[in-house]
């Protein structure tokens, strides 16, 4: 009977073990209670709300806050700029500070945003209380957070040195070819300092840099910028410790261009001509001719030219091509003449090279450029050929040779007759020869030798036109009666060229008075 008991009464003692436990292990935790009230915090003193007033101040702000605990003190205050996310905030013990913002982003400045700089932008303060617990005040209203915007002043760069020249705009420099030259500048900030500077040249751009100069083409210097020849506008760009930037551009030119110069006699810059017609007859009459003067229509004109570079020992003197323009003037009816830059025609007998320093076909037909020769010259007044030089950078001369000259001779009207005559109108038709008058004129051309066209008016009504080298016309008394009631008549002649130049007045244009009976 002993063993059986025994075993009831560990089997008891267990079950209520495991009861127990089970009981237990559904109890609840007890609740934890943060009795600790959270500090409040205030602005004292900062700018007015955008959101209240769009106004803008100053980027560097003086801004006062405090705190109170209801339960514990304030043992200080944690801050941020424009970012409230927990890792952003910073820990100070002060009751004010004073802050200074920047207006741009240093991205923004670096190239890559694509977006303008700014002299204002929106900022947004944060500031909380700690308490002595650790305890943050977990508000970020009105009383603790403030949206204001901040603006500055640009800074003022400004060139100093002899290169850029003072007086640009008005004058602009230009450098010698491959010779070094040293660029410098300085800035003021009007509401602060400024930090840093870049500079942009042609393909260049420069690093954010302290540097206030720059080399160029001086390879043994450091930082040195090769510039080629070319025109160029240089900008520098100065900031200020607000981000805000200011810049200020010129405009120089490397390698001064080549100087052309058109051949010249005891009489100025002469050019040649052939003449092919004098007086109506074939010809081949070789002459010079200076600026001003006239060349026969249809002549072949050339030039002798040549080009420097040297600039006083500056520059390599080095040219490797012209180019002649005829601008206004055209040749073979209206046909343009423009050669573009050439230099080698070819090689003589002993091996040198036959530059492009002239037009003579007696030089470009033997050496196959016949398409260069200016032959078959249109009349035109104050033609003007055009002769520039192109040095061995590339520069071309910014102000060619030019050589004006005019082409054809203006004919003349040297006389006008009218004189009775009879005339059978219809041919030998029923009509009789009727009273007419003969009117004739004479006009000389220089090239010609007669005059293509005429104009003849008759009594200030009826103009009648010839251009088939007429030189006389006959008119019946009947038409000038038709044109004229009275018996007091008028003919007035004008002729012109083949070129369309007409006789110049006052002698080129003649009248004749003359009277007709009035028939009964």
């Amino acid at each position: 009977m002993f063993l059986p008991r025994l075993w009831r009464v560990s089997a008891l003692v267990v079950l209520i073990l495991v009861v127990g436990v089970v009981l237990l292990s559904c109890a609840k935790d007890p609740l934890n209670v943060d009795r600790n009230r959270p500090p409040q915090t205030f602005l004292v003193a900062a700018p007015v709300d955008t959101t209240v007033a769009d106004l803008a101040y100053s980027y560097r702000i003086h801004l006062y806050w405090r705190g109170e605990d209801s339960d514990g003190y304030v043992v200080g205050y944690e801050y941020s700029w424009d970012d409230s996310s927990i890792g952003a905030f910073r820990f100070t013990t002060k009751t004010d500070s004073i802050f200074e913002l920047t207006v741009n982003d240093s991205s923004q400045l670096t190239g890559g945003t694509g977006v303008n700089p700014q002299t204002t932008k929106a900022h947004t303060f944060y500031i909380r209380a700690v308490d002595n617990l650790g305890k943050p005040d977990p508000s970020l209203t009105i009383f603790n957070r403030r949206l204001f915007k901040a603006k500055t002043e640009t800074p003022l760069v400004n060139f100093i040195g002899a290169i850029p020249n003072p007086q640009f705009p008005a004058v602009i420099d230009t450098l010698c070819d491959g010779a070094p030259f040293v660029v410098s500048w300085n800035a003021r900030d009007p509401d602060g300092v400024v930090t840093r500077y870049r500079f942009d040249v042609g393909p260049f751009h420069s690093d954010f840099t302290t540097d206030s100069s720059v080399t160029f083409n001086s390879p043994g210097s450091p930082g040195s910028v090769d510039l080629p020849s070319g025109i160029y506008t240089m900008t520098v760009t100065a900031v200020d410790n607000a981000n805000a930037v200011g810049k200020k551009s010129t405009q120089f030119v490397v390698n001064h261009d080549p100087e052309t110069t058109i051949a010249v006699d005891g009489q100025g810059k002469v050019g040649y001509y052939l003449q092919h017609y004098l007086r109506g007859q074939e010809v081949h009459i070789v002459q010079p001719f200076y600026e001003g003067q006239i060349v026969p229509y249809r002549s072949t004109v050339w030039w002798y030219w040549d080009g420097d570079d040297s600039h006083g020992g500056c520059e390599a003197n080095c040219t490797n091509g012209w180019s002649i323009v005829l601008n206004p003037g055209s040749r073979d009816d209206n046909g343009p003449y423009i050669i573009g830059f050439q230099d080698s025609l070819g090689v003589t007998p002993q091996g040198e090279t036959i530059r492009f320093k002239t037009n003579d076909p007696d030089v470009l037909g033997p050496l196959g450029f016949t398409q260069f020769i200016l032959d078959s010259l249109d009349a035109g007044i104050d033609m003007l050929a055009r002769v520039a030089t192109r040095d061995c950078s590339g520069r071309v001369d910014g102000s060619p040779a030019t050589f004006r000259f005019n082409c054809n001779y203006y004919p003349t009207l040297d006389s006008v007759s009218v004189a009775d005559t009879t005339y059978d109108f219809d041919q030998n038709g029923p009509d009789p020869a009727e009273p007419a008058r003969i009117i004739r004129w004479v006009g000389s051309d220089y090239e010609d030798g007669k005059t293509k066209q005429a104009s003849v008016l008759l009594d200030d009504s009826l103009t009648l036109t010839f251009d088939k080298y007429e030189d006389f016309t006959i008119v019946s008394d009947r038409d000038f009666q038709r044109l004229s009631s009275g018996t007091l008549h008028t003919v007035k002649v004008r002729v012109a060229d083949r070129a369309n130049f007409p006789s110049q007045l006052p002698d080129g244009l003649k009248q004749v008075n003359f009277t007709i009976p009035l028939t009964p």
